[in-house]
């Protein structure tokens, strides 16, 4: 089993949505899944709520926000029974974010290209070294372009992946670029597979960018684990 937390300080920066698409991804793919939704705003309970009331089955498990005390528990069942358990954080340091670093085999830091974005995913970064100082060993982590350009990279995206290579963090080989798909998913409480492509554009290249990433996400656990 894996456990991934996804986190960044900043909202907006598409932390949950990169829950979403990668334990949907996972779900497709055949892989058990639990998701810890510990962010305050509840979108993936919220989800999980629509697809209860339209009668849809669940592709994967939800647990609505865990107490702070329950927080090492909930990862520690749910690791018992799913392949991969993934968690959205809060956005704010606490001691639920620490327990869940503390579990966590992989940390995934989305971040958008744009400067205010980046430093503050190097805050995150440096929150997940503090944490492997205090354990004793290092977390893996991985920087995640989210809302990536689907076409040329802009010249800050390109001043921005210069300094973190400067800086020697590693980046996810695939970004989340931005997809109506992803919001679509939320808005019908559904699927990508379950999404009709004569109302939502780009649906294709969606799904092949889930695909892709998450293939990028087992590639990375493989390599950090092997």
């Amino acid at each position: 089993m894996s456990v991934i937390s996804i986190g960044n300080p900043k909202g907006g920066a598409g932390k949950t949505t990169l829950a979403m698409v990668l334990a949907d991804q996972l779900a497709e793919n055949g892989v058990n899944v639990a998701v810890i939704d510990a962010d305050p705003n509840a979108i993936i309970a919220k989800w999980a709520a629509k697809r209860r009331e339209a009668g849809k089955a669940m592709p994967y498990t939800v647990v609505p926000r865990p107490t702070e005390s329950e927080m090492i528990q909930t990862i520690e069942r749910l690791a018992g029974e799913h392949s991969i358990v993934i968690i959205d954080l809060e956005g704010a340091a606490s001691r639920m974010t620490s327990r869940a670093l503390a579990r966590s085999h992989l940390v995934l830091v989305p971040f958008n290209q744009s400067p205010f974005d980046a430093e503050l995913a190097a805050t995150a970064v440096a929150l997940i070294h503090e944490e492997g100082e205090a354990l004793g060993r290092r977390i893996p982590f991985r920087l995640v372009r989210s809302r990536d350009s689907a076409a040329i990279a802009t010249k800050t995206s390109k001043r921005i992946a210069s300094a973190i290579e400067e800086a020697g963090l590693p980046v996810l080989t695939v970004g989340l670029v931005e997809r109506a798909a992803y919001r679509d998913i939320y808005e019908f409480g559904a699927r990508m597979s379950e999404l009709d492509g004569s109302s939502t554009s780009g649906l294709p290249k969606a799904q092949e960018n889930a695909q892709q990433l998450a293939e990028a996400v087992i590639a990375t656990l493989k390599e950090e684990y092997a």
